[in-house]
């Protein structure tokens, strides 16, 4: 198997697993836990927290000890969290599991791009990131059916046990087939383990103050941070509780959000891998732009049937930035380092979260859910100027 089709496996799998437990968590969270709206945030506020804490060491860990390992141990992680989360459908059980799942994706932020980036020398990183984005796509979408299979024959609990352990296994498939051949150490012989550490961070955070497009992408990358939090906790709520959904039917309704809205996915990103040849700020002015007034309309409309166009289109335009931003960010950044400056920019994604999530929750539980929605889709406005700055230099 070659580099690529091994990306495109450790990636694809790990969305399939990973959907397993998105598609019903929300209804595990609402319906089985009870959590309010202020918990609800709480939780990904806590997993954004312990991103922020833990994706610098993380990254330096990439960078110093080799990006499969980091890989491997992030994927274990996180099966374990959900293990945890599955096991008690308790709001601390679910915290301390938000906040594993946290650790175990800063093992992985920054590594796997760097990991491909390294083996396949920079080149073809385009094509490779849209492509692998849509491979995860399509592993989603199974999840989803899975999931929703799992939940009729067994339980929602056990659908998230059943995800939790598989992701364990794969694991140590991973740690089996994945080789790391051009990966080059940050270490250096002639300097102390804690001077290593901190000539990366001051390395990446050279590369990034060199590049003004890279400084652009930071504070893009806080700003979405800063909305995305209250959404991805609140849209589901706003649809059990707004539209009255039972338990039963929601799990039937929400297998049919995520499978619409990854198949849309995947047709969004072959779009663009076709016809977008590096007018990458370009269509993410566009599409931020459309994305705000999309989560504004969301936020207030009262028929059930638009409410799901919408969130189709929310999520469609939402899971293009990042393929993207990957493109124009890996595109500037040196082999040597990249995983810790990589860190560097979900640090800044964590920080946007961990600040917004607990405003836009308070917002949700003093107002309404609708008002949480809101705030989110204000919060997104800032990064149209930036982008519209950068279009240019990118």
């Amino acid at each position: 198997m070659n580099i690529k089709n091994i990306y495109y496996v450790i990636t694809s799998s790990r969305s399939f697993i990973i959907q397993m437990v998105f598609t019903l968590n929300a209804i595990y969270y609402v319906s089985q836990a009870e959590l309010n709206p202020l918990q609800l945030v709480l939780v990904g506020t806590i997993m954004e927290l312990s991103i922020l804490l833990f994706e610098m060491p993380t990254g330096l860990v990439a960078d110093f000890f080799g990006r499969k390992k980091s890989l491997v141990v992030g994927t274990f992680i996180i099966g374990a969290a959900h293990l945890l989360e599955g096991s008690f459908p308790e709001f601390w059980a679910i915290a301390v599991g938000a906040a594993l799942w946290g650790i175990g994706w800063t093992f992985i932020s920054g590594a796997e791009q760097a990991w491909i980036a390294d083996e396949l020398e920079n080149k073809q990183l385009e094509q490779v990131f849209l492509k692998g984005a849509q491979y995860s796509s399509i592993g989603r979408f199974i999840g989803i059916i899975v999931s929703m299979l799992s939940a009729f024959l067994f339980s929602v609990q056990a659908t998230i046990l059943i995800a939790g352990g598989m992701l364990v296994l794969l694991a140590v498939i991973a740690f089996m087939i994945m080789p790391e051949t051009k990966y080059i150490t940050a270490s250096r012989e002639d300097m102390s383990g804690l001077g290593q550490m901190v000539l990366a961070i001051k390395g990446g955070v050279s590369q990034i103050k060199g590049n003004s497009v890279l400084v652009g992408i930071a504070v893009v990358t806080l700003f979405w941070g800063l909305a995305s939090e209250g959404f991805d906790r609140l849209w589901g709520a706003h649809f059990i509780e707004g539209f009255n959904l039972a338990e039963e039917d929601s799990v039937y309704w929400f297998g049919a959000f995520y499978a619409v809205a990854f198949l849309l996915n995947i047709a969004v990103l072959k779009v663009v891998e076709v016809y977008v040849k590096g007018r990458y700020a370009y269509v993410l002015l566009w599409m931020n732009g459309l994305l705000s007034i999309a989560m504004l309309l969301f936020a207030f409309i009262g028929n059930f049937y638009i409410a799901i166009l919408l969130y189709w289109l929310i999520t469609s335009l939402r899971n293009v930035n990042y393929p993207l931003m990957s493109v124009l960010t890996n595109e500037r950044l040196q082999s040597q380092g990249r995983a810790t400056a990589l860190s560097m920019f979900g640090q800044l994604d964590a920080l946007g979260q961990v600040a917004g999530g607990p405003l836009v929750g308070i917002i949700a539980l003093y107002t309404s859910i609708n008002g949480g929605i809101v705030a989110s889709a204000i919060l997104i406005i800032p990064t149209l100027y930036l982008l519209w700055r950068m279009r240019k230099l990118a």
